[in-house]
């Protein structure tokens, strides 16, 4: 195999050295030295020593921040699992406690129920949702339903939080989920991305929608799942803890409109 020599150039005018130059560049100097690597034009190398900023969770009440060893403000949570098994209602109880620690506004992006529903999740927790907002995707005024491109610009880039409830109602096709996590991923909010569960107990959709986010749980009815996160060790399970028996009537009284969509 042939060693690659890194090819040199004058100091004085960066013309490359030729093979054969008896010592001396055409400008007369007799200086010379390594040519560097030049990447393609628009590629950009930057160095890891700038900036090193660690990944510092900030800690909730609620049962999903515990899980998760805390809430990295900025980045997202893919959350998932079977119907009825409480992933909107600990998104809704986690989304109330950034709102509120952050004296801002959370937004709910509702491809699954109504608004009467998602008052009631969170009622389910004891949570409050004063500081919420919902953007539905049926819009009444339109008598149409919008698109999650719409529902991500009608968010503040200064929101505290937004829950997208869910990813396959939202973006229908494979392609479109890539697309709405990708883009879901430029933006400064903090994010809980509901996801529904495929027939063989995973998350729905390919498989890359667990890497296109910063950490994934998986909601069961007696304990949270953490399959990947960035900022804590994993996989971990935390133990929920046990429903009141008015929780339970709750959840139960959906069911059948989440079988119809609805996540829980």
């Amino acid at each position: 195999m042939k060693k690659h020599v890194t090819p040199l150039r004058c100091v004085i005018c960066h013309r490359r050295r030729p093979q054969i130059c008896g010592g001396f560049c055409s400008c007369g100097a007799s200086v010379w030295e390594l040519e560097p690597h030049e990447p393609p034009p628009g590629i950009t190398i930057e160095s890891l020593d700038d900036g090193f900023a660690p990944l510092r969770p900030v800690h909730f009440r609620s049962v999903l921040s515990q899980a998760l060893g805390g809430v990295v403000l900025g980045l997202k949570v893919l959350v998932g699992g079977t119907p009825g098994a409480g992933k909107s209602t600990l998104c809704a109880e986690l989304a109330s406690q950034i709102a509120e620690r952050l004296d801002g506004e959370g937004f709910w992006l509702d491809g699954e129920q109504n608004k009467y529903l998602v008052q009631e999740l969170f009622q389910r927790t004891g949570s409050s949702a004063r500081r919420i907002k919902i953007v539905s995707r049926r819009q009444e005024k339109l008598g149409s339903k919008i698109g999650w491109r719409d529902a991500l610009l009608a968010v503040p880039p200064d929101a505290a939080v937004m829950v997208i409830d869910s990813l396959q109602r939202w973006a229908t096709s494979i392609a479109e989920q890539t697309l709405l996590l990708e883009q879901l991923a430029t933006m400064p909010q903090t994010a809980l991305v509901v996801s529904h569960f495929n027939k063989a107990g995973q998350f729905a959709g390919r498989i890359g929608n667990e890497y296109d986010v910063d950490a994934t749980a998986i909601i069961r009815p007696k304990s949270v799942e953490v399959t990947k996160c960035r900022w804590a060790l994993c996989p971990r399970v935390v133990p929920r803890p046990v429903m009141t028996t008015e929780e339970v009537a709750s959840r139960d009284e959906d069911k059948p409109q989440q079988r119809k969509g609805g996540t829980g």
